[in-house]
């Protein structure tokens, strides 16, 4: 007869298992309890895992599954705590840490504005320098013509030209001194040149022959602001906001200036208008960023997105 082990294997191979009834440890041949004689049902851990699941791998996949869970949480944390860093970064500091009026908004408003036209030629779509050939071929024949002046001086400044562009459109302002769009240039002109006074003087005239020009009046401030008076260029935009209320620029400029001067709440005021005029403009959210750091009303100041 062979050895037990031959018959039976090895007990390492047999293994044991646990009595159900009692609890005593019988190894896993026996068809009864060594201790309590009851029918040998080895105790089995409930199952935690459905059968299908423990037929892939039981523990093996578990461990698996855990082990990506925590890899994924850790990097869900990561990148959370990432985000709010750079919204900490971006939000806009509130108005309890900075000073109100702690600076004026670096953005500068639109130096100026034209009209649709300002002589009888359209510069955007033409050969500059063929017309200025054009025009003084034209004036040689016609030295006195007002329009042509005009037109020269126009495509003169387009080229940089600004002396020269001064002075045909002072020659078109002497023979035709109640002409809008002469003065109206003439002080563009100037104002290239940083010819501030003289700028000034030129659009104040301008003003006069067309008071309804908004472009006008906002150039004036503009004009003014860039000298350095602040008062009288609140004055003209305030003018300009009267005569055309819903144009974005002059509310952005009046904000500027305010806030230059002290006048907090007031410029408060000029900059929400502005947003809400031009939610979606370049500079809206540069605006809006400003307006919620020195006014602390950054749940009021929607995002353009939000709009």
């Amino acid at each position: 007869m062979g050895s037990y082990s031959s018959m039976f294997g090895d007990e390492e191979e047999i293994g044991y298992v646990i009595c159900a009834s009692c609890g005593t440890r019988i190894k896993a041949n026996r068809e009864r309890c060594l201790r309590c004689e009851a029918p040998l049902v080895a105790w089995r851990p409930p199952e935690l895992l459905p059968s299908w699941l423990q037929r892939l791998g039981g523990g093996n996949l578990v461990f698996a599954i855990v082990a990506i869970s925590v890899l994924l949480f850790a990097v869900v944390m990561f990148v959370d705590s990432r985000s709010r860093t750079t919204e900490d970064v971006a939000r806009p500091v509130s108005a309890a840490s900075v000073p109100r009026g702690a600076g004026p908004l670096t953005l500068e408003p639109v130096a100026s504005l034209d009209p649709p036209r300002r002589g009888g030629v359209d510069l955007a779509r033409a050969d500059v320098a063929a017309l200025r050939t054009r025009y003084e071929e034209a004036l040689a024949k016609k030295p006195g013509d007002t329009e042509l002046l005009n037109n020269l001086g126009l495509t003169l400044e387009r080229l940089g030209q600004l002396d020269a562009a001064m002075t045909r459109f002072e020659g078109a302002a002497q023979a035709d001194p109640q002409n809008w769009s002469y003065h109206f240039n003439l002080a563009h002109a100037a104002s290239q040149r940083q010819d501030w006074d003289r700028s000034i003087a030129e659009y104040r005239v301008a003003a006069g022959l067309l008071p309804t020009d908004f472009a006008t009046r906002y150039n004036l401030a503009m004009a003014l602001h860039r000298k350095g008076d602040e008062l009288g260029a609140i004055s003209e935009l305030q003018k300009g906001i009267e005569m055309a209320p819903s144009v974005s620029s002059f509310h952005l400029a009046l904000g500027v200036i305010l806030e230059k001067i002290g006048r907090l709440d007031e410029a408060d005021h000029a900059y929400q208008r502005y947003l809400d005029l031009a939610p979606s403009a370049p500079d809206a959210d540069r605006v809006r960023t400003h307006l919620r750091s020195v006014s602390g009303r950054g749940s009021d100041v929607p995002s353009s997105s939000s709009r």
